[in-house]
């Protein structure tokens, strides 16, 4: 029988039976719930199957790279494909 909170009811004779039901079913619910080592290899699969990589791979931009003003299509392109490969490094498992 499932846990029923409006059980007992206010006022009313003690029923073993409908105590021990109720017992019962806080017993199922207490142990449907993950433990701590459940939950903790789940965390531990979650972070690694969804964590960035090591992007020290990545080199920043050319040492003293600047940006005109108005910046060139190539200063532009120079940034979008540093900005490319640091993104597929992250994405990379």
């Amino acid at each position: 029988m499932p846990f029923d909170p409006a059980l007992p009811a206010t006022n009313s004779p003690v029923s073993s039976a409908e105590l021990r039901n109720q017992f019962t079913g806080l017993k199922s619910l207490v142990d449907d719930c993950p433990t701590t080592n459940g939950m903790q290899a789940y965390v531990n699969d979650y972070v690694t199957n969804n964590a960035a990589s090591n992007v020290s791979g990545v080199d920043g931009l050319p040492p003293g790279f600047t940006v005109s003003d108005p910046p060139t299509q190539a200063e532009v392109q120079t940034v979008v494909d540093k900005l490319n490969e640091l993104i597929a490094a992250l994405k990379a498992h």
